[in-house]
């Protein structure tokens, strides 16, 4: 019996919280089952709005989070006016949950977005808050974002190493920026 290889959204979303600052409070929501889903006799099943709720203690800052991880060059995104729609990277529930935490003072919800290039063995991570996500999809005219429309549309860059096999994220510096 051969060794499976780890999934690769969760070896991200294991270095992102490795690299959260103990000042933090974490809490991963966990995801329902896929199956159960897409199920029409679990209607009950219920969908997380993101992955991760973290209070900063220093900035009293709490961060509503959805982790993306991708090989490619783009992520595509589910319409939030859509009724039914092929399943995207970015659903729509996330969307909608993260714009309804967002309305809370001293929350920053929103995409935490790592773009991987397997060839050169290379990550990107950038931070966009559902505000600026929202701006970005109206103003493009297209299914899915890019690196450069993340960049153009008010993302914040999480400076990243890497170490022998696994990834560093400078989260703390990423929640410092965000509190002045």
């Amino acid at each position: 019996m051969g060794i499976s290889k780890k999934n690769v959204g969760k070896i991200f979303e294991n270095n992102f919280k490795k690299s959260i600052p103990d000042y933090c409070l974490v809490q991963r929501l966990n995801d329902p089952p896929q199956g159960f889903i897409e199920s029409s006799a679990a209607r009950f099943a219920p969908k997380n709005p993101c992955d991760y709720i973290i209070f900063d203690s220093v900035g009293q800052i709490l961060y509503c989070l959805e982790l993306k991880t991708t090989k490619y060059k783009s992520i595509s995104y589910e319409d939030i006016n859509e009724e039914k729609q092929p399943s995207k990277m970015v659903h729509k529930h996330q969307i909608l949950g993260l714009l309804e935490m967002s309305k809370h003072d001293h929350v920053q919800a929103g995409f935490v977005c790592n773009f991987r290039d397997e060839n050169n063995d290379t990550e990107r991570t950038y931070y966009q808050s559902v505000q600026n996500f929202m701006k970005m999809i109206e103003s493009i005219d297209k299914k899915s974002f890019n690196e450069m429309d993340l960049i153009l549309n008010g993302a914040i860059k999480i400076k990243g190493t890497k170490y022998k096999v696994n990834h560093y994220w400078d989260v703390d510096g990423f929640m410092k920026s965000l509190r002045n």
